[in-house]
């Protein structure tokens, strides 16, 4: 018997039998999209993101944000491949979509992925706009398809593991010239026209104590992709596994234990816990203050195998 534990997915795909294995609907919400993040996601991560369904076969992601992101309330995102974020070492790749009912109204960048385990156990996601009228929404999502199977058994897990990989994110920071955005009229005021969110990537690595349930690690050699602007790196700390492989931690600049700038957490999918999906959100990213009131914001997504796992990442020991 399958088991599933991810952000409540829509309702009106499972109706149709898509076949994905990570569609899951509560008992009487057939035929509607839920309400709410009720899925146990901590809020800090899933943000305004209130369900998801992805499938990489046919490349479909289907979002409900709450509030401007397209007319039908289940929106169809489109695949963008041009703003997919790739590994240089391996090739693993956070697949693109993006949505913009038109020319006026917000443009949301989402980055998503699935594990690369036997079964494809894992899938995280991101999503943001690059802001509009003061504002701007975001929110991400992680899941799995099956039972927590950590090393060693959930009687007596055990053992220390690492998981690498690479890291990719959204931001509500303008892109330059923003590529993707519909062509606004010719007589729009500038001020009301929408930003395309800039993506970010990094060099991810967490070190895993599952017979103490703690997470920590890192995230290095951080950039805005769209800019190539250098960002600090930043720390994963105090992540506590709960008893169904989520985990949940905060976030530090590297070399700075003084100050929390958001919070990470994911699941762990898998034989053995064979990989690992999250979301990192950001309260602000410049160390140095480059952005007036420290305003800027990221959600960043990971999807890792394990070391020592076919395909997993060159950085592992």
């Amino acid at each position: 018997m399958r088991v599933w534990l991810s952000i409540a997915l829509l309702a009106a795909l499972a109706a149709c039998g898509d076949g994905n294995p990570f569609d899951q609907v509560a008992p009487g919400n057939e035929g509607q999209a839920p309400d709410g993040n009720t899925n146990g996601i901590p809020e800090s991560l899933a943000g305004n993101l209130q369900s998801s369904t992805y499938d990489p076969g046919t490349g479909t992601l289907r979002l409900v944000l709450t509030s401007l992101d397209a007319a039908p309330r289940i929106a169809t995102y489109t695949r963008t491949m041009g703003l997919d974020i790739v590994s240089p070492t391996t090739g693993a790749r956070y697949q693109a979509f993006t949505q913009q009912d038109d020319s006026l109204d917000r443009h949301f960048t989402a980055l998503v992925a699935e594990s690369a385990d036997p079964g494809n156990s894992v899938q995280a996601g991101v999503v943001s706009d690059g802001g509009q009228f003061n504002r701007f929404f975001s929110g991400g999502f992680y899941q799995r398809d099956g039972v927590y199977d950590p090393p060693g058994g959930i009687g007596s897990p055990s053992g220390l593991v690492s998981y690498a990989g690479h890291y990719a994110g959204v931001t509500n920071i303008d892109s330059p010239g923003g590529p993707n955005l519909l062509p606004p009229p010719a007589g729009a005021d500038p001020s009301t026209l929408p930003a395309q969110s800039s993506r970010t990537q990094g060099e991810i690595f967490l070190n895993v104590d599952f017979a103490d349930n703690a997470v920590n690690g890192g995230v290095a050699n951080r950039t805005l992709v769209d800019s190539a602007t250098a960002l600090p790196d930043i720390v994963l700390v105090d992540g506590n596994i709960a008893g169904d492989g989520t985990f949940l931690g905060t976030v530090e600049y590297g070399g700075d234990p003084t100050r929390s700038i958001g919070d990470f957490g994911g699941i762990f999918g898998g034989t053995n816990a064979a990989a690992v999906g999250g979301v990192v959100s950001l309260n602000e990213f410049f160390d140095d203050s480059n952005i007036a009131n420290n305003a800027e914001r990221e959600r960043g997504v990971f999807v890792l195998i394990q070391c020592g796992q076919p395909g997993d990442d060159p950085a592992c020991p």
